[in-house]
């Protein structure tokens, strides 16, 4: 990553985490609805799991059946981008469900505001740290 881009990826950040900090200050509906919707223990896509799972399961194998028919090398190449694309989605899923857990805790069961709070810190830390590397 280029240091332009994750100066634009930092900034977008910080001033999203800004923006929830806002929401929750100035905005009480707006805040109640991102509440709910953080502090839902279940998403809704985590309902009924044996349906995506199944349907991503199914989704992996007829693209590499329809790319095995069309190039037999192409297997190999479908297999790793499933399993990249596989570990990306949970360590992504991991990720933000650990920063709503931080972000409640350091907003003191706040957790719009606790979020906010953890993505500008990630931003201005990501910030400092180009300022470091320089």
């Amino acid at each position: 990553m280029t240091a332009g881009m994750l100066q634009w990826v930092a900034i977008v950040v910080e001033f999203g985490g800004l923006l929830l900090i806002a929401i929750e200050l100035y905005s009480p509906r707006t805040s109640a609805r991102l509440r709910d919707l953080f502090d839902e223990t279940q998403p809704r896509i985590r309902r009924r799991p044996a349906v995506w799972i199944g349907s991503f399961i199914l989704t992996w194998i007829l693209a590499v059946v329809m790319l095995t028919m069309w190039d037999a090398a192409m297997s190999m190449v479908a297999n790793v981008v499933f399993s990249v694309l596989t570990i990306l989605v949970l360590v992504l899923m991991g990720i933000s469900r650990l920063f709503v857990r931080l972000g409640v805790v350091l907003g003191r069961g706040n957790s719009v505001g606790g979020v906010g709070l953890v993505m500008a810190l990630i931003g201005f830390s990501i910030e400092v740290l180009q300022l470091i590397m320089v």
